[in-house]
C-alpha cells in the first residue's frame, strides 16, 4: 500500500485552452468551469478534435492529470505530452495512459470472477462497476515535471457516444505525501441526497441523486515540515472552497475508480502537537473531511 497524496493546487483556471473541434454550446473553455455538469464535448471522435494544448503561462510543477465526469470508456485511452516548446518541438515527457485500469496495470483476482463475466479474459471493469459515481481518471507521473505547455489527446474511437465528454480537468502536483501514512480507522463513504416524497397512503416517491463520496482521516505522524510547511499551509490556501485531489492509494489500480476523487475540505481541522519523537523531532496530527464535488 502505497502513501496517500494530496494534491494541490488545481493550475487550470489559470491556464489558456486551445485546439481540437468542440460543440459551439459545449467548448474547451468549460473545463474551466467547476461545474461538473458543464462539460466540454467534442464534435467527433477523431483525435484532431480530441486533442488539445494547456499554456501554463509558466512552469508548473505538474505530478497529477486527472479527468473528471467524463465518458471515456473502457477501451478509451490518454495521451499526455509536457513541453517547455509551443510547438512541442522538444519533449519533456511522453506517455500513454489507458483511462480505466486493465491487466497490464493491476492484479485482478481472477478467482473472484466467472469465465462468463465481460471482464475475465481483459481483468478490467465491467460497465457496471463505473457508473454511479463521478468518472475519474487519473494519470500519476512517476516524478514531477516542470513544464509550461501541455498537450492531451483522448484516444476513445470505439465510443458509442460518438464523442467525447469532460467535465473538469485538474493538473497540479502532490501538495502533501507524508512519509507515514494516514492512521488506522479512516472511513471512505457515501452520502446520498436523494429526495424522499411519501404519499398518504404510505408510497414512498424517490428523485434519485448520486451519491457523493467523503473520506476522513488522520494523519497522526507528521514531521514539522509536513505539519507546518503542508498540511496547515495547504488548508490556509484552499480552505473550504479550494480543489483538492484525493489518491488514497497511488498503487491501487483495482480499487482506483472508488478511492480516487474531486473534493474540498469539509472543514479546517486544526494541527495538533502530539509528541516529542528523538528520532523526528516533534510530532504532529491532524484530521481531515474531504468532501467529493460535483
Amino acid at each position: 500500500m502505497a502513501n496517500l497524496m494530496l494534491c494541490y493546487p488545481n493550475r487550470i483556471g489559470s491556464a489558456v485552452l486551445s485546439g481540437g473541434a468542440w460543440v459551439e454550446a459545449l467548448p474547451l473553455a468549460n473545463l474551466q468551469d467547476r461545474a461538473l455538469a458543464k462539460v466540454a464535448r467534442s464534435i467527433d471522435l477523431a483525435l484532431t478534435s480530441t486533442t488539445f494544448v494547456i499554456d501554463f503561462q509558466q512552469d508548473r510543477p505538474i505530478r497529477i492529470v486527472a479527468f473528471v465526469a467524463h465518458n471515456f470508456t473502457l477501451g478509451g485511452r490518454i495521451h499526455l505530452e509536457f513541453s517547455n516548446e509551443d510547438d512541442f518541438s522538444e519533449l519533456l515527457l511522453d506517455l500513454w495512459a489507458d483511462a480505466w485500469p486493465g491487466v497490464g496495470d493491476a492484479d485482478w483476482d481472477l478467482d473472484s470472477l466467472e469465465w462468463e463475466n465481460d471482464n475475465y479474459w481483459l481483468g478490467t471493469y465491467l460497465q457496471e462497476d463505473i457508473e454511479g459515481q463521478t468518472p475519474v481518471a487519473p494519470v500519476l507521473l512517476d516524478e514531477e515535471v516542470n513544464a509550461r505547455y501541455l498537450r492531451v489527446t483522448i484516444d476513445d474511437q470505439f465510443n458509442p457516444a460518438s464523442f467525447v465528454d469532460i467535465g473538469r480537468v485538474f493538473v497540479g502536483t502532490s501538495f502533501l505525501e507524508p512519509r507515514i501514512n494516514y492512521a488506522w480507522g479512516s472511513t471512505l463513504g457515501y452520502e446520498d441526497a436523494t429526495g424522499i416524497d411519501t404519499s398518504l397512503s404510505g408510497a414512498e416517491f424517490f428523485d434519485r441523486r448520486e451519491p457523493i463520496r467523503v473520506m476522513r482521516f488522520t494523519l497522526g505522524h507528521l514531521s514539522q515540515d509536513e505539519g507546518y510547511g503542508r498540511a496547515l499551509e495547504m488548508v490556509r490556501r484552499a480552505g473550504v472552497s479550494g480543489e483538492i485531489f484525493v489518491i488514497a492509494d497511488p498503487g491501487d489500480q483495482i480499487y482506483g475508480a472508488s478511492r480516487n476523487f474531486l473534493g474540498r475540505l469539509r472543514q479546517l481541522s486544526p494541527l495538533e502537537q502530539i509528541a516529542l519523537s528523538s528520532a523526528d523531532g516533534p510530532l504532529n496530527s491532524m484530521a481531515f473531511e474531504i468532501k467529493e464535488l460535483r
